[in-house]
C-alpha cells in the first residue's frame, strides 16, 4: 500500500513538472509576441502593414475604410507601432488610375507618424509609379527644405508597404498638404465668421487647380484660372468666407493685368509677397515641374498676402513627360502644361528678372549642385534594396505607364539620367541667372566639400573632404530635426573628421557654416 501512496506521488510529481513545462513553454511563446512574428520587414527600409477591416479592397477617393497600421524595421523603436486603428482611402488624380495606388491615411489619434515633425492624423502614400527613380518627389521637397525658404515643405520618409498582406511595393510617406501648426501655419477661422470682420482676412490655402472643377469648393477667376479652397474645409466654409477668398483672388488677377501691374503699391505685389514669388518660380524652374502653373498652392494668413507654397507634385518632373519634349533647355514659364495666364504676365514684370538672378546667386548654383547630386547619389543606395522589390512586384522598368520622357530599362540608369538632368539643368540656368551670364554664379564662399565614405557605417567616423581651415557642422535627419552640431571644427589636411556622433542608421543632410553663420555647404550623408 505505501509501495501504491509513494507511486502516486511520484506520478503527480512528473505530471505537475510536466504541466510546469508546457506552461512555461505557452510563457515562452507568449513572450515572444506572435504579433512580432506576423510582420517581418521587407527590406532595409522600414515597412508599414496596413490591414483594412474583414481586408475590403480601397477602392474610393471619397469613402475611407476602417484599417490597422503596423511599422516595422525603423532605426527608432518609439516609430515602430503595432495594429494602430486609423482609416484608409484612395487619393490622386491622375495617379489614382493608375495600377499603384496612392492613399491617404487617417489615424484615430494624433501621432509623429514615421518620426516626422508634425503630430497629425493625417498622411500621404505617394506610389511613384510615374517615376522609375522613386526620388522626384523627394529630391524636389528636401531640396526646397533646405536650400530655399518656404513656410513648409512636406516631410518625406521611404517605406515598403504591405497592404492586406500583399506586398505593394516602394512608397513615400509625407505630410497632408493642411492647416496645422506644423503644416500650413495660418490663423483658423471659425464658421462663424462674418462679412467685414477681421477675421475673415485669414487664414486660407487654397489652390490653382486643373482639376478644381470636381472639387466641392472652388471657383473660376475672369482669365480662367481655376482654384480650389483647401481651407476652410468643405463642410466648414461660408458664403461671406468664400466671397472673401475669391474675391481677393480677383483683385490680385485684375491687378496683375492691369496697366499699372508691376507698381509695387498698385499691382499684383499690394496682394502677392514677392519673396515668396521668387523662391517659388527659381523651384518651378530648377525642377522642371511640367504641372507648375496647373498645380500651385496659395495661402493667405490673416491681415497679410498671399504667399506660395507648399510645392507639391514632382513626379513628372525633372524631364519626365514626354508631352514637351525634351526639357533640359526648355523654361517652364513658356513650355509647361497650360495654364500659363499667370506666369507669363508675371515674367513681363522685369524687375522680378533681377530679383530671381539676385537670389539664384545668394543660393549658389555649386551649392545646389553639390546638395541635388549628393541627394540622388545618397538615396539611390539607400533604396537599392526596396527599388529591386519594387520592381519585382511592378516590372515597369521597359514599359511606359504614365508620361516618361524616355524608358531606360533599369533602375540604375534611370538615376543616372535624373542626375544628368540636374546638373544640365542647373548649367542652363546659372548661364541666365549666374554672375555674368555664363560665368558660374556661386557665392565666393562656397565650398565644394565632398562626404566620402558615403554611407558610413553606424559608430563610424565621418569625412568630410576639400574643407580648408575651420567650419561648423550641423547634422540634421531628414524632417529638419538636429542631431550633431559642432562649432570650429578644425580640417587636418583639408578633411572635416566627426567622431562619436551616435547617429542611427539613416539619411542625414550634413551642413557646414562659415565663420559668420552662413551655410557654406551641404550634402546628403547615409548611415548604414
Amino acid at each position: 500500500m505505501l509501495f501504491v501512496m509513494r507511486m502516486k506521488q511520484f506520478f503527480s510529481v512528473v505530471l505537475a513538472t510536466v504541466l510546469a513545462i508546457q506552461a512555461y513553454a505557452v510563457s515562452f511563446n507568449a513572450d515572444s509576441d506572435p504579433v512580432e512574428d506576423k510582420y517581418k520587414p521587407l527590406t532595409n527600409l522600414p515597412t508599414i502593414f496596413i490591414d483594412t477591416e474583414n481586408g475590403v479592397e480601397i477602392t474610393s477617393k471619397e469613402e475611407y475604410v476602417n484599417a490597422v497600421v503596423t511599422v516595422r524595421g525603423a532605426a527608432d523603436e518609439e516609430v515602430n507601432i503595432t495594429e494602430v486603428a486609423a482609416e484608409i482611402k484612395g487619393r490622386g488624380n491622375s495617379t489614382w488610375g493608375m495600377a499603384k495606388k496612392p492613399y491617404r491615411l487617417k489615424f484615430n489619434k494624433k501621432l509623429q507618424f514615421m518620426g516626422n515633425e508634425a503630430k497629425e492624423k493625417n498622411w500621404v502614400l505617394l506610389a511613384n509609379y510615374a517615376d522609375k527613380s522613386l526620388l522626384r518627389n523627394a529630391l524636389a521637397f528636401e531640396t526646397a527644405r533646405n536650400l530655399f525658404d518656404f513656410a513648409f515643405t512636406p516631410s518625406v520618409t521611404f517605406v515598403d508597404v504591405v497592404l492586406n498582406g500583399v506586398n505593394i511595393g516602394s512608397y513615400l510617406v509625407i505630410d497632408q498638404v493642411e492647416v496645422k501648426e506644423k503644416r500650413v501655419d495660418i490663423m483658423e477661422q471659425e464658421t462663424t465668421v462674418k462679412q467685414g470682420e477681421p477675421e475673415i482676412s485669414g487664414g486660407y490655402l487654397i489652390e490653382v487647380d486643373g482639376f478644381a472643377s470636381r472639387e466641392i469648393s472652388w471657383f473660376k477667376t475672369t482669365k480662367g484660372m481655376q482654384v480650389t479652397i483647401k481651407y476652410p474645409k468643405d463642410d466648414e466654409i461660408n458664403a461671406a468666407q468664400k466671397n472673401y477668398i475669391t474675391n481677393y483672388t480677383q483683385r490680385m488677377e485684375n491687378a496683375l493685368f492691369s496697366d499699372r501691374y508691376a507698381d509695387p503699391e498698385r499691382g499684383w505685389r499690394h496682394y502677392v509677397d514677392e519673396a515668396s514669388w521668387v523662391n517659388w518660380y527659381i523651384a518651378c524652374e530648377l525642377f522642371g515641374n511640367s504641372d507648375s502653373w496647373w498645380s500651385t498652392y496659395m495661402f493667405k494668413d490673416r491681415g497679410e498676402k498671399f504667399k506660395f507654397g507648399p510645392l507639391w507634385d514632382f513626379d513628372i518632373a525633372f524631364n519626365n513627360d514626354y508631352r514637351i519634349g525634351n526639357a533640359t533647355k526648355k523654361y517652364m514659364r513658356e513650355s509647361a502644361c497650360e495654364p500659363r495666364t499667370w506666369i507669363e504676365r508675371w515674367w513681363e514684370d522685369e524687375t522680378l528678372h533681377d530679383l530671381v538672378k539676385q537670389r539664384w546667386q545668394e543660393m549658389g548654383a555649386e551649392n545646389i549642385r553639390a546638395f541635388m547630386t549628393s541627394y540622388i547619389d545618397s538615396m539611390a543606395v539607400y533604396l537599392d534594396e526596396s527599388q529591386r522589390n519594387n520592381y519585382e512586384v511592378w516590372p515597369t522598368l521597359k514599359t511606359r505607364v504614365h508620361y516618361e520622357f524616355s524608358v531606360l530599362g533599369t533602375y540604375e540608369a534611370e538615376v543616372n539620367e535624373l542626375k544628368k538632368y540636374v546638373n544640365a539643368r542647373i548649367d542652363f540656368l546659372d548661364s541666365a541667372w549666374g554672375v555674368s551670364a555664363g560665368v558660374d554664379g556661386k557665392r565666393e564662399d562656397v565650398v565644394k566639400a565632398v562626404i566620402a565614405p558615403n554611407p558610413v557605417a553606424q559608430g563610424g567616423d565621418i569625412k568630410i573632404a576639400h574643407v580648408q581651415g575651420r567650419a561648423g557642422v550641423v547634422i540634421t535627419s531628414v524632417d529638419g530635426r538636429v542631431v550633431y552640431t559642432a562649432h570650429d571644427v578644425v580640417a587636418v589636411n583639408n578633411v572635416i573628421t566627426i567622431s562619436g556622433h551616435n547617429l542611427s542608421a539613416g539619411v542625414y543632410i550634413v551642413a557646414l557654416c562659415n565663420a559668420n553663420g552662413n551655410v557654406v555647404y551641404r550634402g546628403t550623408l547615409l548611415v548604414e
